[in-house]
């Protein structure tokens, strides 16, 4: 492939900027038409790309003007093609087809191949390239050092976030010992952003495998209430962990992989902390396994291993293992059973923990309501509702909407049913 350099800069920018003719009179223009966005489309430094805007202006060829930016709050300098300079970019886009020229990556940094844009750069601005490649999600700017050139496309909040076809290819040109520092320099990052996943990702490819055991350890909780098959990617890397962290780690491995879907490799590690020594971690991997049976509509094993972690007598903070009993006999349609050993508990004190408070008020309505006690149900179910600390509130508004219903509040009921099914906000769909 022809390298920029083929074409003058002033050539460049005229091909650029002919792009966005069809907003020349628009209100809202994109970005890259005002100075700074074209000096990043083209690899160029901002002064640069003011010195030939001036020299194109006092040719004629281009035009200056105040315009709003999509998306931004003030309006700036915005670059736009006369007709002459309409028809020097005709000129110049058809020598370049002439000469074999290709002009996509001449006019536009986010379409060069990384292995061209690579052998570019001086050593000072691979090294800044090199870093930024490493990101997987868009990271604030000021987080690597000013360049001479516009070499990273920002957007109008100040963020980096690079087209992951040249991203992935200019990773692939760092040795792994150059990828390993940048990839820890990423995860130093993160941690002043408080972002724990992407930090295990980079400490993991960093090949920082005991800080990565202690993080899983220490914020598996606030990693968990994320889960999802990209986590479950992350933490599955984590194979063989140290004999002070397995325990934590495997149960944040167990219940990422059920949250995320991931059955098999759920009850797989479930497998190995049920076989532990520790009665502790005997006792999370049975309730898990029990969930993750439950979610697979496996009631009855579920049953099994749920009664033998109850078993086991353990009151782990946080854990109700008579909540999940309880869950699973609602499904399978004993309710008075459910009630049972839900009111029983509660009497003894055993809930403790406000969250499993709030669970029990919710299975203890989901039973009402499915026995057709609609006045019961209503009672607990809003008891749940006034202290959950959940963001999502829909399977409570949901809930009532139907115990409403069924006393026959219908008022009521469309109350609750418009706040389980709010309105999309305009730009969402």
């Amino acid at each position: 492939m022809v390298m920029p350099g083929t074409l003058t800069v002033a050539e460049r920018i005229l091909l650029h900027v002919s792009q966005y003719q069809k907003l020349k009179e628009s209100y809202d223009v994109p970005f890259d038409v005002s100075q700074d966005g074209i000096a990043q489309a083209l690899v160029i430094s901002r002064a640069h790309a003011a010195v030939e805007l001036k020299k194109l202006k006092e040719a004629g060829d281009m035009l200056e003007r105040l315009a709003h930016i999509k998306k931004g709050k003030n309006k700036r300098k915005v670059y736009f093609l006369t007709s002459a300079g309409e028809e020097k970019a005709v000129k110049i886009r058809d020598c370049a087809v002439r000469e074999g020229i290709d002009v996509g990556p001449c006019i536009d940094v986010r379409r060069m191949r990384g292995s061209d844009l690579w052998n570019s750069l001086s050593e000072e601005n691979r090294r800044v390239l090199a870093t930024a490649v490493v990101f997987r999600r868009p990271f604030r700017r000021e987080a690597l050092p000013v360049t001479s050139v516009a070499l990273l496309p920002v957007d109008r909040d100040g963020y980096v976030e690079l087209p992951e076809a040249l991203r992935m290819e200019v990773l692939g040109l760092l040795s792994n010992e150059q990828a390993r520092v940048e990839h820890s320099f990423a995860a130093d990052h993160w941690l002043d952003q408080g972002d724990y996943r992407e930090r295990l990702y980079h400490l993991l490819k960093a090949g920082r495998s005991r800080e990565s055991e202690m993080l899983v350890a220490n914020r598996g909780e606030t990693l968990l209430l994320d889960a999802d098959e990209d986590l479950l990617a992350i933490v599955s890397e984590l194979e063989s962990p140290s004999d002070r962290y397995a325990a934590r780690v495997r149960l944040v491995q167990a219940e990422c992989a059920r949250l995320a879907g991931d059955h098999e490799y759920c009850l797989r590690v479930c497998a190995e902390m049920i076989a532990s020594q520790d009665m502790r971690e005997r006792f999370e991997g049975l309730l898990i396994e029990g969930k993750a049976l439950r979610d697979m509509g496996k009631l009855e094993d579920s049953l099994l291993s749920l009664d033998r972690a109850k078993g086991l007598g353990l009151h782990v903070q946080g854990s109700c293992v008579e909540c999940e009993i309880a869950d699973v006999m609602i499904r399978s349609g004993d309710y008075d059973g459910a009630l049972s050993i839900l009111h029983s508990v509660a009497r003894a004190g055993g809930l403790g923990d406000p969250d499993n408070i709030e669970r029990a008020y919710l299975l203890v309505g989901t039973a009402y309501l499915r026995k057709g006690m609609p006045s019961e149900a209503l009672r607990y179910l809003s008891k749940s509702l006034a202290i959950t600390k959940s963001a999502d509130k829909t399977p409570w508004f949901k809930a009532l909407a139907e115990a409403y219903s069924q006393a026959g509040m219908a008022e009521k009921a469309k109350e609750y049913e418009a706040k389980a099914n709010p309105p999309k906000k305009w730009g969402s769909i």
